[in-house]
């Protein structure tokens, strides 16, 4: 290498640097790694024991929430009933016999010749009543709008479109703009699915300044509706106010509560207005090539939500043009005349005959239900019913008890966390052949390890005698290499089966499994746990370190900067040196370093 070169130079300087780093800065580099590693490991301890405290929190809980609670429902027939648990329900025995499904009330139009012109024009309304389920009703407005070129398809095919898209409207009569309001103070209820809200107005003024102020009330004081102003319409100078249920579902009540009664001079009484698509579905079919029908399904089954009242609003005429106007009268539909005569499939609504509810015996009990799917017959279980049973059919017998398969995989689930936890401190505490342990001194880590193999093989302290004080004895074992496991299933099942209060005991005593290893790793957790104050220490640690090493590379940099210039001072002086030699002697004597 030539010794006048510049790569001779930074040969020099870069040999300076490594000697010095490796002088000066090896020993704080490998303390700050290794700060850096456990903090690390306790951020993977911390995050493991979270994980561990999560699981334990279903075994240290009691009454429905505690995991040992969990209940199944096994059914003798699932293709008559099946049937669900929860926590809550009863260890019990259920007989049923099923000998009537429940159904969705369906009312049918009388057959129309498709292609045959209806002089039926304009807006119309029409109400849809339906039971709602605790003998109370239901109300829908629909509006639809005929042109003046219907047939009777299209008019069946505007009534079903205007059904399965309405939604709770309340229009108010339409008033003149402009005339005076001289009703004085009123205060009426605005009800939406029971959450009641009074709106008083003082009037005066305009009609058009009345619905302004409602507007504004409503808007500012009821939640789940939208009031609006509707003026010029239908025709110029006409005001109107207009409610509108936000929530698809919801039902609105409105009724007078004191003074002038503006709820009936504006017309916006109602009593459970809900949208009719969320009442009723309307559908048209063809029975024939050349004739349509209409039918109205009510949306849920049974008796109590039944259609109680198909009517047009007076003066209007959309349900008679198509023989629905039927009031609250329940004709039965029949095929075999011509045209068919419009009515209910099942017309009968008399508790003995009807066929819009299940019809079951339970425990020796003729009982009726709105629905096939039943919740309020036993505290907890939900039962299904799927099929009407003949006569020569076995009665299903449904039996409610411990779920051992959800316990059993909670459990699984505890020793995964467990193990991955203790397998995690494990390795990082030994030492081997292959290397040590980062955590191979740590007092924090060393003292988890000793309590989690305590914890898994030693009695727990104030049980009975005789009742059961180890994992063991409930087929769960534990290995110093792998951890614990359900070395004996079987032999689990049977506890959880027969023995389950002694294994809620082993587990959520005040000194059970779940609860001395909850009490132990708490204080390792949060903000001013162990750990995490171990971790603040560790950090200030690695600060000064990574300080301590910037700060000597910064000297050794500045030095190795000083030492380049000396020898560049150097170089330049040999330089001149060869220069001056080489014209008293010519180059053959010229120097080289290799």
């Amino acid at each position: 290498m030539n010794i006048l070169s510049t790569s001779y130079i930074d040969s020099l300087v870069q040999s300076y640097v490594t000697n010095q780093r490796n002088l000066l800065l090896t020993s704080l580099t490998s303390r700050k790694d290794k700060y850096e590693k456990i903090n690390s490991a306790y951020t993977d301890i911390s995050s493991k024991l979270d994980q561990l405290k999560t699981s334990l929190a279903g075994f240290r809980a009691t009454g429905s929430d505690s995991i040992f609670s969990a209940k199944s429902a096994e059914t003798s027939n699932a293709d008559f009933v099946t049937a669900t648990a929860n926590s809550s329900a009863s260890v019990g025995s259920y007989n049923f016999r099923v000998n009537q499904l429940a159904q969705n009330d369906i009312v049918i139009s009388s057959d129309l010749t498709s292609s045959t012109s209806n002089a039926i024009t304009g807006t119309h309304l029409f109400n849809i009543k339906t039971g709602d389920g605790s003998g109370g009703e239901f109300t829908s407005t629909v509006e639809v709008t005929f042109g003046t070129a219907e047939t009777n398809q299209t008019v069946l095919e505007k009534i079903r479109d205007a059904i399965n898209s309405d939604s709770a409207v309340v229009n108010s009569n339409v008033k003149t703009a402009a005339n005076s309001y001289t009703g004085g103070a009123s205060s009426f209820v605005i009800d939406v699915n029971g959450t009641q809200t009074t709106i008083s107005v003082n009037g005066g003024g305009t009609y058009e300044q009345l619905i302004d102020e409602i507007v504004a009330n409503i808007n500012l004081n009821v939640s789940g509706v939208t009031a609006e102003k509707i003026l010029n319409s239908p025709n110029p100078g006409d005001v109107s106010l207009r409610i509108t249920l936000q929530n698809s579902g919801d039902y609105i009540s409105i009724s007078h509560l004191s003074g002038f009664n503006i709820v009936s001079d504006l017309g916006i009484q109602v009593t459970k207005e809900k949208a009719a698509k969320d009442l009723v579905s309307a559908s048209v079919f063809s029975p024939t090539s050349t004739t349509s029908q209409i039918s109205i399904s009510s949306k849920n089954s049974g008796l109590d939500y039944r259609i109680t009242g198909l009517s047009d609003v007076t003066p209007y005429s959309a349900l008679s043009n198509i023989g629905l106007n039927l009031g609250t009268s329940r004709p039965a539909f029949n095929q075999s005349t011509n045209p068919d005569t419009a009515g209910f499939l099942y017309s009968d609504i008399t508790q003995a005959n009807n066929q819009l509810n299940a019809k079951f015996n339970f425990n020796g009990l003729d009982l009726q239900n709105n629905s096939n799917t039943i919740t309020n017959l036993v505290n907890g279980v939900t039962f299904q019913l799927k099929k009407i049973m003949q006569p020569a059919d076995s009665t299903v017998t449904v039996n409610v008890g411990t779920d051992v398969n959800s316990i059993k995989n909670e459990i699984s689930n505890f020793i995964t966390k467990f193990n991955d936890i203790y397998n995690y401190l494990r390795t990082n505490t030994y030492s081997s052949s292959s290397g040590r342990g980062i955590l191979i001194s740590d007092a924090n880590a060393l003292s988890l390890m000793d309590y989690f193999r305590n914890t898994a093989v030693s009695e727990v302290a104030g049980i009975q005698t005789g009742h059961l004080k180890f994992l063991s004895q409930i087929g769960i074992s534990f290995n110093s290499d792998t951890g614990l496991s359900i070395s004996d299933s079987s032999l689990l099942d049977n506890k959880l089966t027969n023995s389950l209060t002694q294994v809620v005991d082993l587990f959520n005593s005040a000194n059970g499994v779940a609860n001395s290893l909850y009490n132990k790793i708490n204080p390792y957790l949060g903000s001013g746990g162990y750990l995490s104050l171990a971790q603040s220490s560790f950090s200030n640690d690695i600060t000064y370190l990574t300080d301590r090493i910037n700060s000597t590379q910064k000297r050794i940099d500045n030095s190795a900067d000083i030492l380049r210039k000396q020898y560049q001072y150097l170089q330049s002086q040999l330089a001149e040196l060869y220069s001056l030699q080489n014209n008293l002697f010519g180059t053959s004597n010229f120097i080289s370093m290799q």
